[in-house]
C-alpha cells in the first residue's frame, strides 16, 4: 500500500467504490481508510470499525486477515498520535511489531517503525527516534520500496534538523542529491524535500529561500493528504516571516494554519499555531494577547510535557517575562527551558536558554532596575 496519494487518487478510488458489490469493497476500503487517515481522521476510522465488520464474513485467508487487521491498527496508532495520545499510540505499534505475520507486509512494518520514530520525537527520546526511522528505511529499502524509503529519510532529515543541522544535511545527502526537489517526484514525497530544504534554509539565515521551499511544502502537503504536516508548514512560514519582523505575513500564515488545525482537533497542532502566534504578538508588544495565547498552547499541549513544541512555549513565555522586565521570573523559565526534556540535543533551544539567562542575570545584578510592570500570572510561573 502506497504512503501517500493524492487528492485526484483518492477520488477515483471512491468513485470506484461505488461500482462494485459490498463483497468486493474490502481491499479498496482500506486502502481508501488509510489515504484518509489525516483528510478525515474520524471517517477513516469509522471505516476501519466497518471494514473489521466486513472480515467476519470474509472468505479470505486467516494470513490476509491478520494483514488488513495490522493495517487498521496503523490508522488507529496515527490517530492516538495525532490526539497526543502517545503512550496508547506506541502500545498498538508495539503489539503491530510483535505480531507473527507483520514481516509478510514490508510496508506495514515499515510504516510501524516510521510511527514508532514519530512518536518517540513527540516524547523527546532522540536516539530512540533515529534508530525506528533507520529502521524504517532499512525495511523499506529490502522490499525496494522507494517512494517509502525516500519519503521517511527526509522525514528522519526533517526531524533531526533543528537539533543539529548538519547531522541533518548529512542525512538528507545520504538519499538526495542537490538543493531543490526534483520537479517529478511524487506530490508525498516533494512535500517532505521541501519541508527540510525550507527549515534549513531558515535556520541559517537564508528567509527568502526558506518561505519559497515552505511554501511549496505547504501545497505538496495539502495534495498528498499530509495536513498535520501542511500545519506544521504554514505555522514555519509564519515564523520565518516573524524572524523578518513582516508581522502581518506571519500572522496571516499563522492563521492559515490555525484554521487548518481546529477543526482536526489536534492538541499538538493547535498547540504549535498558538505558540507561533504568540510569539509574533510578543514582538508586536501586545504582551497581554500573547501571554493569553500562550497559556492556550501550555493547554494544548499539557499532554506533551516532553516535546520541543512545549519547550518553546515556555521559551516564549520567558521572552514576555522579560518584555514585562520580571527578569527573575525570566531566570527561572529560561533556567526551566534547558533542563525541559523537549529541549535536550536542541541547539537553538538550548542557545535561547543560555542568552535569556545571561540577559535576566544582567538585568538583576543591575543597581538601576526598571519597575515590574506586571507579574505573570501563577500558571506561567508554574510551568
Amino acid at each position: 500500500m502506497d504512503l501517500y496519494a493524492t487528492d485526484s487518487e483518492v477520488l477515483q478510488l471512491e468513485q470506484r467504490l461505488t461500482e462494485m458489490v459490498a463483497q468486493e469493497q474490502l481491499n479498496e476500503l482500506l486502502t481508501l481508510a488509510w489515504h484518509l487517515r489525516q483528510r478525515d481522521t474520524g471517517r477513516a476510522l469509522n471505516l476501519c470499525e466497518h471494514i473489521s465488520k466486513l472480515l467476519n464474513t470474509s472468505t479470505i485467508s486467516d494470513t490476509d486477515k491478520a494483514l488488513v487487521y495490522l493495517r487498521l491498527q496503523s490508522i488507529r496508532a496515527e490517530e492516538k498520535w495525532l490526539h497526543a495520545d502517545l503512550d496508547a499510540a506506541a502500545a498498538i505499534v508495539q503489539a503491530m511489531l510483535r505480531h507473527p505475520d507483520i514481516h509478510l507486509d514490508p510496508a506495514c512494518l515499515s510504516d510501524a517503525h516510521r510511527m514508532l520514530g514519530f512518536i518517540l520525537s513527540d516524547q523527546g527520546k532522540h536516539v530512540e527516534c533515529d534508530i525506528e526511522m533507520a529502521i524504517s528505511i532499512d525495511e523499506a529499502s529490502k522490499a525496494d520500496d522507494i517512494l517509502r524509503k525516500q519519503c521517511t529519510a527526509a522525514a528522519l532529515a526533517r526531524i533531526a534538523v533543528l537539533r543539529d543541522d548538519r547531522l541533518a544535511k548529512s542525512y538528507f545527502d545520504r538519499h538526495f542529491e542537490g538543493r531543490n526537489a526534483p520537479r517529478d517526484v511524487h506530490p508525498g514525497l516533494a512535500a517532505l524535500l521541501n519541508d527540510f530544504l525550507g527549515v534549513h534554509a531558515g535556520l541559517n539565515g537564508n528567509y527568502d529561500e526558506s518561505v519559497e521551499f515552505l511554501a511549496r511544502a505547504y501545497t505538496h502537503c495539502l495534495e498528498s493528504g499530509q495536513i498535520r504536516r501542511a500545519i506544521l508548514t504554514a505555522a514555519n512560514i509564519g515564523y520565518t516571516y516573524n524572524n523578518t519582523n513582516d508581522f502581518e505575513a506571519s500572522l496571516e500564515w499563522l492563521h492559515k494554519a490555525l484554521k487548518l488545525a481546529k477543526p482536526t482537533g489536534w492538541a499538538p497542532s493547535i498547540g504549535n499555531c498558538l505558540t507561533q502566534i504568540g510569539d509574533t504578538l510578543r514582538k508586536m508588544g501586545s504582551l497581554d494577547a500573547a501571554e493569553h495565547m500562550l497559556h492556550e498552547a501550555l493547554e494544548q499541549l499539557s499532554k506533551l510535557t516532553n516535546s520541543r513544541n512545549y519547550a518553546l512555549t515556555i521559551s516564549v513565555l520567558a521572552d514576555v517575562a522579560l518584555d514585562r522586565r520580571d527578569y527573575q521570573l525570566a531566570l527561572n523559565l529560561f533556567t526551566q527551558l534547558a533542563m525541559l526534556p523537549g529541549a535536550q540535543e536542541q541547539a537553538d533551544l538550548q542557545e535561547i536558554s543560555q542568552a535569556g539567562q545571561a540577559k535576566a542575570l544582567a538585568k538583576l545584578k543591575s543597581p538601576a532596575r526598571e519597575p515590574i510592570s506586571r507579574s505573570a500570572s501563577p500558571l506561567v510561573a508554574k510551568r
